[in-house]
């Protein structure tokens, strides 16, 4: 390995250091999103742990084919030492902007669907139903006008049949009229 080759190495896995600080405050900063969980924290926190040693190892080996020494470790280090010293309250102000931003535009974009699609959906399908109740209703009504100016007749000929049938044959022929009167009686 050559002495820019080195350099460079070295040059990288300082900024690699700088970017491991600056993506770990940023998942810590996301924990609070998942902290309830403890399985889903710890399987979150090794999944980030994995992605990161092979996104390092991936710049590693772009950078010097994958060779692995010591002083590697200590230039990872030493990058997150100089991210947590100089740039960690600078990333933390950005961080919070750009995490109050996409706050805003989250927010912006979800009344903005609510008003515009969600509420209009809500009254079309209240307005339908509330019409189909009512349609409902005057459909019911008109049927029971309808049956009911139907069977006036019938009753009509019904009350002179029973008045002309003798007692003998009203007792044979209706034998349920005593118990349907009374249920007719109790409403």
């Amino acid at each position: 390995m050559t002495l820019s080759t080195q350099f460079l190495t070295m040059i990288t896995m300082v900024l690699s250091g700088v970017y491991l600080g600056a993506s770990y405050y940023t998942f810590k900063r996301m924990a609070q999103l998942w902290r309830s969980s403890i399985i889903w924290k710890y399987v979150l926190e090794l999944l980030f742990w994995l992605i990161q040693a092979v996104v390092i190892y991936f710049v590693l080996f772009w950078v010097n084919e994958g060779i692995l020494r010591f002083y590697i470790f200590l230039a990872v280090l030493c990058g997150y030492a100089m991210f947590k010293s100089l740039f960690e309250g600078l990333f933390s102000r950005v961080l919070d902007s750009i995490i109050g931003a996409i706050k805003r535009i989250y927010h912006f974009i979800y009344r903005t669907i609510e008003i515009l699609l969600v509420k209009p959906i809500f009254f079309i399908v209240s307005v339908v139903i509330i019409c189909v109740t009512k349609l409902y209703q005057a459909i019911v009504f008109v049927l029971v006008a309808l049956f009911s100016i139907l069977a006036w007749p019938f009753r009509m000929v019904f009350s002179l049949v029973e008045k002309l049938l003798p007692k003998n044959a009203k007792k044979y022929l209706h034998p349920f009229s005593k118990l349907y009167s009374k249920i007719k009686n109790k409403d």
